[in-house]
């Protein structure tokens, strides 16, 4: 439905609610009702019909992926209380360390045997979404400085997990809010983010397997490249501003079909491998410019 804005005041402006909507929810004069903003939405609700969003989750494999995937997509749904069954320690341990390493604001409250309790405690509110997803772009552009500088041997694989650690959290928070919003680009913003936590994943791996040999000047030249990229990927979404977008596109061949095809052809043992994720890497962050148009463009 429709409604015209009314001026009250100087400065205030009223829309009234749904009769249906006011008797069903049992409101009356002087009761309060919650506003959510979520992106250029307000939701509207009656705080006497407020629950939490509950699920039930049954853990079989001691597969760490899986127990982590299923976890941390059940909170990426909008759950704010789960409760969890076990079959042995290994589960719960992979359990435990998945809420503290992957979920913000959410503790176990309750354990036993063979079961516990995960709830929403201390969760940023849901308007927090723009800053989360700046720090997104703020580490990704530290995991960059990081492995540079491990390339120089002056930093750590360590400081590359903290640095992941960070962004995963970082992520799954920013899904949780996009499942539960009503916002109209809430696809396109899922796959932009998809896409960009995928292309710095492929940065995170080639840390993994790196070793003590240092990298070709070609190699160091493909990373400034994927870089240069990223920047420009978190600028058009920061600025919405559809030139960087052209820039995008006019690096497309020059850093993909060329730079990246050329090394790759070329390197040999460790250096084929990680240039292979440093060039995934590129083409993901190339890929998230479809989406992220859209979101500019709408």
């Amino acid at each position: 439905m429709r409604r015209k804005l009314v001026k009250q005041g100087s400065s205030t402006l009223m829309v009234s609610l749904p009769s249906k909507w006011i008797h069903s929810n049992k409101l009356d004069k002087g009761k309060e009702i919650n506003l959510e903003i979520i992106n250029n939405n307000i939701l509207i609700s009656s705080s006497s019909i407020e629950t939490k969003k509950e699920a039930i989750l049954e853990l079989k494999s001691p597969t760490e992926t899986f127990i982590r995937t299923l976890i941390t997509n059940t909170y990426r749904r909008g759950f704010d209380r789960i409760k969890i069954n076990f079959e042995s320690e290994k589960q719960f341990k992979i359990l435990n360390d998945t809420i503290k390493t992957r979920l913000i604001g959410f503790e176990i409250i309750k354990k036993e045997q063979s079961s516990c309790i995960v709830e929403n405690i201390t969760e940023p509110s849901q308007d927090q979404f723009e800053n989360i997803l700046r720090k997104i772009f703020y580490s990704i552009h530290d995991l960059f400085e990081t492995t540079e500088r491990r390339f120089q041997q002056q930093s750590s694989l360590e400081e590359i997990e903290a640095i992941e650690e960070r962004i995963q959290k970082y992520d799954n928070f920013c899904r949780r809010v996009i499942s539960k919003s009503t916002n109209k680009d809430a696809t396109l913003l899922w796959t932009f983010l998809a896409l960009i936590i995928h292309a710095q994943r492929e940065l995170y791996l080639l840390n993994r397997i790196l070793g003590r040999k240092h990298p070709s000047k070609a190699f160091l030249s493909l990373l400034k490249d994927a870089k240069s990229l990223a920047i420009l990927i978190q600028k058009a979404y920061t600025e919405k501003n559809p030139a960087f977008l052209e820039d995008i596109h006019s690096l497309e061949k020059e850093f993909i079909y060329k730079n990246s095809y050329e090394l790759l052809k070329s390197s040999r043992g460790e250096e084929s491998i990680i240039t292979y994720h440093l060039a995934s890497a590129i083409r993901q962050f190339y890929l998230s410019s479809s989406p992220l148009s859209g979101l500019i463009l709408s």
